[in-house]
Formats: structure tokens, C-alpha cells, sequence
């Protein structure tokens, strides 16, 4: 097994990986601005995570968009 050297920065090594696996082209700056986000999700999720809950904690309602209101097709401009 060989030794690979400490990323001084993961976040920004995982943005980088995950950006090559999807072809998708990220200058350092870029990359940058990303892994800020991402390390503040990771800091969100992390105060989320010790929150206690128990086994009969209710969970969220699922989001569903309201429908959108029925179109006249006298009133429509198409």
C-alpha cells in the first residue's frame, strides 16, 4: 500500500473529483465557492445531527407544491 499525501483541504478534493466524474469544467475560484457551501451544509447537517430524537418523534410533513390553478382555455394567449 502506498502512502498518498494529507489533503490539506478534502472538501475541495471532493469537489474536484466529483466535477471530473461529471465532465463538468470548475476553475480553482469555482471550486473554491463550492467547497465553502459544502462545508456549511456539512455544518449544518452536523448541529442537525445531535439533535435527540426519539422513536416516536413525528417526522416533517412532505413538502408537495400547491397545483397550479386551472387555465381557462377561453383566457389562455396561446
Amino acid at each position: 500500500m502506498t502512502d498518498t499525501p494529507h489533503d490539506p483541504n478534502p472538501i475541495a478534493g471532493y469537489v474536484r473529483a466529483a466535477a471530473h466524474l461529471l465532465a463538468l469544467p470548475l476553475s480553482d475560484a469555482q471550486v473554491d465557492r463550492v467547497s465553502v457551501h459544502l462545508a456549511r451544509t456539512a455544518v449544518l447537517a452536523a448541529a442537525l445531527q445531535r439533535v435527540p430524537l426519539a422513536a416516536d418523534d413525528e417526522p416533517s410533513q412532505i413538502y408537495e407544491p400547491a397545483p397550479f390553478p386551472a387555465i381557462d382555455p377561453a383566457e389562455d394567449p396561446r
